[in-house]
């Protein structure tokens, strides 16, 4: 069960890294298509491991998918920032993430030809962490109105990405297949220069660019979900493909963290960090813990 407990540390840096694009997509970056441009742009580093010797030359089958996955990333993460802009970061991030599993799981099943399914035990197990993520949200699932398509096409796109990563990593060692994939976040994330805002933000002298730039903390936040998303894909390498929807569906500890970190900071940022609590939230946020908690056990103990 090594990469259950890959998958937890990854998901804790995600909690972390969520709330700091919180704060950045509130003020200084406040585009998605910067922030997605910026963020693909950077995964482009993994391209430094070539002169390490970790370049194969796979069969363009093999390469098609890796380089889908690497863009089904970033443009899972633009509609991600998008949906996360509009609304909540407690909200945002359960909706999104809670529906990841449920769409990685059908896809699975469709590529695999109905031979990678979870068994009975740990089909339980899985459930129990999706309601988990459902219940962390703080007021039910009612979302505004702006942000219902992002919050349905991001986990489309995350899904995505998850599970063509599993195909790639079936033919490729892990580091090779990172790297293939590396290729095809750049060149998504080259395409949101298509778009005007991107390009004045990239292009403009320095002080014309306005606030659309990254600072300090956008690096910090980025070499955090760097890491957060190295370890996903090391979790998802090492799972058994059946067990990969799995993966996200123990995001529910990202969102309980997300919700203590928010309380916390809601305190010195309240316009930007908004989080109403009630004895009603508190216990429904328990609960969301305990199913949590009950369905990391189904594989723990399994």
């Amino acid at each position: 069960m090594l990469w259950l407990l890959v998958a937890l540390a990854g998901f804790f840096l995600f909690a972390v890294t969520a709330l700091i694009d919180k704060f950045l997509l509130a003020g200084r970056l406040d585009d998605p298509k910067i922030y997605a441009f910026y963020v693909g742009i950077l995964s482009s580093a993994a391209l430094l491991l070539l002169p390490l010797g970790f370049w194969s030359n796979p069969a363009w089958p093999i390469f098609l998918l890796a380089a889908g996955a690497g863009a089904a990333q970033i443009y899972g993460d633009y509609f991600y920032f998008s949906a996360l802009k509009r609304l909540e970061a407690s909200r945002a991030v359960p909706v999104v993430g809670s529906l990841v599993p449920i769409f990685a799981f059908f896809l699975t099943v469709a590529v695999s030809g109905g031979n990678a399914v979870l068994g009975q035990k740990e089909m339980v197990g899985f459930f129990l962490l999706i309601a988990g993520g459902w219940l962390m949200m703080a007021r039910g699932i009612a979302i505004k109105k702006d942000g219902v398509f992002f919050v349905l096409t991001a986990p489309l796109f995350f899904a995505a990405n998850v599970v063509l990563a599993k195909l790639v990593y079936l033919q490729l060692p892990f580091l090779q297949g990172f790297l293939l994939m590396a290729f095809g976040s750049a060149g998504a994330a080259v395409t949101f220069l298509l778009a005007k805002s991107v390009r004045q933000a990239v292009f403009l002298p320095r002080k014309s660019r306005g606030k659309g730039q990254p600072n300090l903390l956008f690096f910090l936040g980025q070499g955090m979900g760097a890491g957060a998303f190295l370890l996903q894909s090391f979790a998802v390498s090492l799972a058994p493909q059946a067990d990969v929807p799995v993966i996200n569906a123990m995001a529910g500890v990202q969102y309980a963290l997300i919700f203590v970190f928010t309380l916390i900071l809601a305190r010195r940022f309240p316009k930007i960090f908004k989080e109403k609590i009630s004895p009603l939230i508190l216990a429904q946020k328990i609960g969301a813990i305990l199913f949590i908690i009950s369905g990391l056990a189904v594989f723990i103990l399994g």
